[in-house]
């Protein structure tokens, strides 16, 4: 099986690379994609590591965005599609790992991956934050970031709060005394059944 740590969407990410890494683990039954603390970064990067994972455009959520200074002045929804990758693509299962310190566009990327067939999201829900952010420094010198474009599901859920896994886990205090992942090892277990 394969084991695949993205540590930041912020970090780019190539065709060529993915290509190479997918052809390098064809021979594995399954990949484990593990986003666990992964703050963010460009959506861009997101969507191109999920489209290698899609055979066909897949509806992934809706944005909303504001188009008035009124506190509800936010436009009708707009769909989010992911397209399926013209490169290689990967055919069988994948478990992405998890936590609440995954934000922004990983959050973005987990809900992408969770309308997949053949995704399975393990570890607890991820930290939020989807919608596009917007900075800003208030007259008394604070800042304050915001989504200003609100992000919805494919069924129109709010998930700038987080999104639940499919298959919720907690480190155990006994596995991490000894040095094992107890999410890892969930993630094992379900590419294996």
């Amino acid at each position: 099986m394969g084991y695949i740590y993205y540590e930041s969407f912020s970090n780019p990410i190539g065709n060529g690379n993915l290509n190479e890494i997918l052809q390098y683990m064809a021979i594995c039954d399954g990949i484990i994609i593990d986003v666990r603390n992964n703050g963010g970064g460009n959506l861009s990067n997101s969507s191109t590591l999920a489209s290698r994972f899609t055979n066909e455009k897949v509806l992934t959520g809706y944005i909303r965005h504001k188009t008035g200074k009124g506190h509800s002045d936010f436009s009708d929804p707009e769909p989010i599609y992911l397209e399926s990758s013209k490169q290689i693509r990967w055919q069988k299962k994948v478990v992405v790992l998890t936590n609440r310190h995954a934000y922004s566009a990983t959050n973005d990327f987990v809900n992408s991956m969770r309308y997949l067939p053949l995704v399975t999201t393990v570890g607890d829900q991820t930290g939020g934050g989807s919608g596009m952010p917007f900075s800003s420094e208030l007259p008394n010198g604070w800042s304050v970031r915001y989504s200003a474009s609100p992000h919805f599901d494919a069924e129109m859920n709010q998930i700038e709060f987080g999104i639940d896994p499919d298959v919720t886990v907690n480190m155990e205090k006994n596995d991490e005394d000894k040095g094992i992942d107890t999410i890892i090892e969930t993630a094992r277990k379900l590419i294996k059944n």
